[in-house]
């Protein structure tokens, strides 16, 4: 479990993360990972963020619930779950060391990825289905919800689900909440553009730090 400062600064993470996630419906979990990873170890990281994230989204699509289109939902989950099996399977094999590679070099070719499609104009996002703003935003929380209930099945298999990790989770999806309200109020206001920069940066400065310095 985290010292005091590690709890406060979990929670201030999860609250700057949620809110950015709220807003440009992507980002909470590339903010995340790496501060948990960085406080209770990599292997740690994704089981506590599935259960925060639960927390999260489900907020997130509850404040928009009114504009989910169900058929995105069920489309996005036929090909979601059984790849989401694998993964966590993996995830929950792979030595911590090897993880943080791995992550950090995914996270050092995201940006340049992204606006690469973007530059071929393919948006990075459920781009066969053309909506936007609270739509997008709900649309996109349910799937998350439905992909994270496999993935917290085999991390529980796998042992990786204790007691600790579930309290952790719990308290940051609280937190998480908050962040998704805050999120929803700000969609109408800000430029998404904005916090995509914001992401992209944080993106490469993460990317460089597991790189440099992984953890285990």
């Amino acid at each position: 479990m985290p010292d005091a400062l590690g709890w406060l600064l979990l929670a201030a993470a999860a609250l700057i993360a949620s809110t950015v996630g709220g807003v440009a419906g992507f980002g909470t979990g590339v903010i995340m990972v790496p501060v948990i990873a960085w406080t209770l170890g990599i292997k740690a990281a994704v089981p506590i963020l599935t259960v925060a994230m639960r927390l999260g989204n489900g907020a997130r699509m509850w404040f928009s619930r009114s504009e989910i289109d169900g058929r995105v939902v069920a489309a996005f989950l036929a090909g979601a779950v059984p790849v989401g099996i694998v993964g966590a399977t993996l995830y929950s094999r792979a030595d911590g060391l090897l993880i943080s590679r791995i992550l950090g070099v995914f996270l050092l070719l995201a940006v340049p990825l992204r606006r690469w499609l973007k530059s071929r104009g393919v948006r990075v996002r459920l781009r066969h289905f053309p909506f936007v703003g609270g739509a997008y935003i709900a649309t996109d929380a349910l799937c998350t919800v439905g992909a994270y209930a496999t993935r917290l099945a085999v991390f529980q298999r796998y042992d990786l689900l204790t007691r600790p990790t579930v309290a952790i989770g719990l308290f940051l999806g609280a937190v998480m909440i908050l962040g998704s309200w805050l999120g929803r109020r700000l969609l109408d206001r800000l430029s998404e553009e904005r916090f995509v920069r914001l992401v992209e940066a944080l993106l490469v400065s993460f990317a460089i730090l597991f790189l440099l310095f992984p953890s285990r």
